[in-house]
């Protein structure tokens, strides 16, 4: 099954999506387009070094801001989506050369007026408005998160904005007392969504929080100059946006740069692919014996973060048991933002709601979204009873 979120943020004629802060959705809900689906993903680990070895050389990007206040502002860098395609078309250039065969054909959907092919691409290509509301949420509320830092899981993370402000947040505030260590998992159906928009963002959030610049005679150079630097502003709201293709060099000097970063202070990030299900609990508490065994313990304390996880009946399904599977038993807690129903699709938070708390499970909510005449938004927490 394949459909289009047509509420979604507007996008440009290159199929980028254009953030408007302000802005309200087009329309009421997602639209089917047809019906077929693939066979379920089976659940994987990935670790860093596994998708740094995957960067290309460059990447573009343009920086979202998002406004708390009249004298406080949120940016947040992201890989521009028109790099992404460009990334896509070289790669099946290449296949087609050496004779190949190239699957990227899976991401037509995300640079066309589909947003999500079920079982096959998960929409992890786009920035969705609920994922800003989730780092507004965390930005403004910093006891929702640093307690529970030890471990913190982002299921269907794609652009993975949540935990690029976390991460960004971190290694600008040396302050912060990591001693215990803080382990990021970033879990997305789709492997290339993690090694194309992931883990790019990721690296991007290094550069913005440490002002990274290039030695002179790094290969970051760009006309003679250092390489790119992403300017801070997180107190006014009215300045410091980047230009919409401003471009990094992945040099080996920024790659060392950014692990050593991460060791400093004592930040460990893994990747997880695949289906939702048991099979991916497992590698989320590190117990599955095989894969990476990086995980954490599964008795840490742990803070999960979704957003748009809950747009049909089969995904609440899967989600509940990815919650479940994941917080039961431990001192955690989950953030979840959503759309108040998905029209076309059949998710809603008042279905996804019912089943937690038949579960015994406590629903908050502590952020609304309902401007305007679109589809509202939340943000809720959960927690065990």
């Amino acid at each position: 099954m394949s459909f289009k979120f047509n509420f979604d943020l507007p996008v440009d004629e290159d199929g980028a999506e254009v953030q408007t802060n302000d802005a309200e959705p087009a329309s009421s809900g997602p639209v089917a387009t047809e019906a077929a689906s693939a066979s379920r993903l089976p659940a994987a680990a990935h670790s860093l070094d596994d998708l740094i070895s995957q960067l290309p050389p460059h990447i573009a990007y343009s920086t979202l801001q998002l406004p708390l206040s009249p004298s406080r502002t949120v940016t947040i860098p992201r890989r521009e989506l028109f790099d992404v395609k460009m990334q896509l078309m070289a790669e099946d250039t290449m296949a087609a050369n050496s004779g190949t065969t190239s699957t990227n054909d899976r991401f037509t959907a995300a640079f066309t007026d589909e947003d999500i092919r079920t079982n096959t691409y998960e929409g992890g290509l786009k920035s969705w408005e609920c994922s800003s509301d989730l780092v507004k949420q965390l930005a403004e509320n910093d006891e929702i998160w640093q307690p529970y830092c030890r471990r913190i899981l982002e299921l269907g993370c794609g652009t993975a904005l949540p935990t690029c402000y976390i991460l960004q947040t971190l290694l600008a505030s040396p302050s912060l007392p990591l001693s215990h260590g803080v382990h990021l998992t970033l879990a997305d159906y789709n492997i290339d969504v993690l090694r194309l928009v992931t883990l790019p963002n990721l690296l991007l959030a290094y550069v913005y929080a440490t002002s990274y610049t290039a030695p002179p005679d790094s290969t970051d150079q760009q006309d003679g100059e250092g390489g790119e630097r992403i300017p801070i502003n997180t107190q006014g709201s009215d300045a410091n946006v980047e230009p919409a293709e401003t471009e990094i060099t992945i040099s080996q000097h920024l790659i060392t740069s950014f692990t050593a970063a991460l060791a400093a202070r004592n930040i460990t990030i893994s990747f997880l692919s695949g289906s939702w299900g048991p099979e991916m609990v497992s590698l989320v508490h590190g117990d599955a014996g095989q894969g990476v065994t990086t995980s954490p313990p599964s008795t840490m304390a742990t803070l999960l973060l979704a957003s748009e996880t809950i747009y049909s009946p089969s995904s609440i399904a899967q989600f509940v048991e990815m919650v479940e599977g994941t917080l039961d038993g431990v001192d955690g807690r989950g953030y979840i933002a959503a759309k108040d129903v998905y029209f076309g699709v059949g998710g809603s938070v008042a279905d996804f709601v019912a089943l937690m708390e038949g579960k015994g499970w406590r629903w908050e909510v502590v952020r609304e979204e309902k401007r305007g005449i679109g589809v509202g938004r939340v943000v809720g927490v959960l927690t065990m009873r």
